[in-house]
């Protein structure tokens, strides 16, 4: 057998596979098909068919399962935990539960609600006239009685007084308008409660003021919201004064009618007449809020 041969089978023995075919070279290329050359023809030749891989590396082990194990478990355990944390805020909020939607495909109809009046805001006055033009000029003529009365006055939006006076040697005069509003614009919906606070505490403030010269002071009614009227005497001018005080909404009006002192004997017949020109003021200037 020649040498070639002799290690062409000790090559089919120590592999297990039939020994390639030999390899000749015609023109210094190799000489067979493309089969036995490759599939483009250059390169090495194939090894014969079929090819079985002599080395597989090892392959990494599997830990999916074991990785999704524990995710469930995690995930179970954060799901616990999240039920506690729902049923203690439930709890601690008396035990109330979310709604949860009716399954059912027509579910019954609710009865329908109206919403309670009481939360329905006061009517208040958006904005008020100036003090000057609060007495109709009539008013103004009954009170003083002249066709020009002296004017004084000052205010703006929330605030303003005026007042007509008439001065002829010792006979006296005068009506004052004292107009106050609390805008909701700027209290919203505070308005009407600090017109109520406001008008309290002139009442407190007249209490306080009480001295021996004060013969009237007391709540009235029939006269806007609330009301309150009273009389004194201020000896260091000379003059009696009768006054009504109203709350009407967002608004207090204060009516101030003076004349001069009265003398001791003619003190009764002062105080029921300034009172009553206060009080007629009050009346003939309300309707300017309207």
């Amino acid at each position: 057998m020649p040498p070639r041969h002799r290690q062409a089978a000790a090559t089919e023995r120590e592999s297990g596979f039939a020994a390639p075919p030999p390899v000749t070279f015609v023109g210094g290329e190799p000489h067979g098909s493309a089969r036995e050359r490759g599939n483009d023809g250059v390169g090495l030749p194939r090894l014969p068919e079929p090819f079985h891989r002599v080395y597989s590396p090892p392959e990494a082990p599997k830990v999916k399962a074991r990785r999704s194990g524990v995710a469930g478990v995690v995930f179970a355990v954060c799901a616990a935990v999240a039920l506690v944390a729902v049923g203690i805020f439930a709890f601690g909020r008396g035990g109330a539960r979310p709604r949860s939607a009716s399954t059912a495909a027509h579910p019954p109809l609710q009865p329908r609600t109206t919403a309670p009046q009481e939360s329905a805001q006061p009517l208040t006055f958006a904005t008020i006239p100036n003090a000057c033009a609060v007495l109709p000029a009539s008013a103004v003529r009954r009170f003083v009685p002249t066709d020009s009365p002296h004017v004084d006055k000052m205010g703006a939006e929330t605030a303003s007084v005026c007042k007509y006076s008439l001065s002829e040697g010792r006979r006296y005069r005068a009506v004052q308008v004292d107009a106050r509003a609390f805008l909701p614009k700027y209290m919203h919906g505070q308005a009407t409660g600090m017109t109520v606070w406001s008008y309290e505490a002139q009442w407190k403030q007249a209490v306080k003021d009480l001295t021996p010269d004060t013969h009237s002071l007391r709540r009235i009614g029939g006269l806007g919201d609330a009301a309150f009227e009273r009389y004194w005497i201020d000896r260091d001018v000379h003059v009696a004064v009768g006054e009504a005080t109203v709350r009407y909404r967002n608004v207090v009006l204060r009516m101030q009618y003076t004349e001069e002192q009265p003398s001791a004997s003619g003190r009764a017949a002062s105080e029921r007449r300034c009172l009553s020109s206060a009080i007629a003021a009050a009346r003939a200037g309300l309707p300017a809020f309207h």
